[in-house]
């Protein structure tokens, strides 16, 4: 593990911005698959040939949904931007609204506040065989975005 900005690390430092979370469809039927894109942005400046190993992870309503691990390694670059797409089948989620959170943590960052993004819009699950309120249907988006970072 990176050991980090303090201590014996020879100066390493470690930091993640999120940057980007959208959610599509915005609102669904129970059963649907709903797709989380995340984009976040490598700040640091790693130096011998440490690493750091951390999930990428996303939460409904404070319940982690999906997650895969993610290490940056010696000659990761300064601005380097990752991008990743979880998949969550809804199917066994129960109908109602869900806040969704994005979150790159790492152990040691050096602004741990910036590595979560929450979605303002919730996320709205409907029983498979209602339909949606007059004037409403299927789809949309919800996005969360640092509002520093412009899509390139």
């Amino acid at each position: 593990m990176l050991l980090g900005s303090m201590g014996d690390d020879a100066g390493a430092h470690v930091d993640v911005i999120l940057l980007k979370v959208a959610v599509t469809p915005a609102r669904a039927h129970v059963g649907d698959v709903v797709a989380i894109e995340m984009v976040w942005q490598y700040w640091g400046d790693l130096v011998n040939n440490y690493y750091d190993t951390t999930f990428a992870e996303v939460s409904a309503n404070g319940r982690v949904i999906a997650r895969k691990p993610f290490d940056y390694r010696f000659g990761a670059v300064l601005g380097d931007v990752y991008r990743e797409t979880f998949l969550w089948d809804t199917k066994d989620a129960a109908p109602g609204t869900y806040r969704i959170r994005g979150e790159v943590p790492l152990r040691l960052d050096a602004t741990p506040y910036d590595n979560y993004l929450v979605v303002r819009e919730p996320l709205v699950l409907l029983p498979a065989d209602e339909p949606f309120p007059s004037g409403q249907e299927s789809g949309g988006s919800a996005v969360a975005e640092n509002p520093a970072w412009k899509e390139r």
